[in-house]
């Protein structure tokens, strides 16, 4: 029997400030057997750090083998936000509105 999964949301900001706990929240639920789902539809304003943190959050899901599902609303401000920062051409976000992995070769270096 596979493990429940690990709910986590974002707050309504979503910034620089809000990186840390987000990470340490995170981290926690990656430790787990997985899987781990991130609701970003409470946010009203995502930054530049917080894409950053789940880039690398994508990483160490994959690492450890725990799989992680990023909920990108249509409209919502973390679609907003991937597109100013050059995220939504990656093809990272499914016709069913997860992102939920990193292609070969996106974000890395």
């Amino acid at each position: 029997m596979s493990a429940p999964p690990v709910s986590l949301s974002l707050p309504d900001r979503a910034g620089l400030p809000q990186a840390g706990p987000l990470a340490a929240d995170l981290a926690q639920a990656l430790a787990g057997p997985g899987p781990v789902r991130l609701d970003t539809a409470p946010a009203q304003d995502v930054g530049l750090a917080v894409l950053q943190l789940l880039v690398a959050a994508h990483r160490q899901a994959a690492a450890a083998g725990v799989r992680l599902e990023i909920a990108v609303p249509a409209g919502s401000a973390m679609e907003t936000a991937m597109k100013l920062h050059g995220l939504s051409d990656a093809g990272l976000v499914g016709a069913d509105g997860l992102w939920t992995g990193l292609p070969v070769g996106v974000a890395q270096g």
